[in-house]
């Protein structure tokens, strides 16, 4: 009867390369949400702004709808949207100061009693 050797070095690279791949899509997966949780915060605070500046529904609601097409447009003016280089155009021809921008965050706490609200309004959508 012939024995089968395993090559333990082709496995180990093998394993390595699934968990690697897994670690990415996982990776890549968390920045995507992240991507769409800080556009929506900033969203919220250029339009809380507008209405403290007194702009009316109507501006508040082009606004956004401007905002949206910036943000799901790949290629702007036949050039690739790159945060960087609006970064430092808004800081070298409006003056803007990134220094100054301080983000106020919820709570650990309020996060993941808002989170697990969200799971459970959604497993209650997927059940009706």
């Amino acid at each position: 009867m012939k024995s089968r050797t395993t090559n333990c070095v082709e496995c180990r690279k093998a394993v390595y390369k699934e968990a690697e791949t897994a670690y990415i899509k996982e990776q890549y997966r968390f920045f995507k949400d992240s991507a769409y949780s800080m556009a929506c915060f900033a969203v919220c605070g250029v339009l809380t702004a507008m209405i403290r500046r007194g702009r009316t529904k109507q501006y508040i609601r082009q606004l956004y709808d401007d905002m949206c097409l910036v943000f799901s447009t790949p290629d702007y003016f036949g050039k690739q949207i790159n945060m960087t280089d609006i970064m430092h155009t808004l800081e070298s021809e409006y003056g803007i100061d990134w220094q100054k921008l301080e983000v106020h965050h919820e709570s650990e706490k309020r996060y993941l009693t808002g989170v697990r609200k969200a799971v459970k309004d959604n497993e209650r959508s997927r059940n009706v």
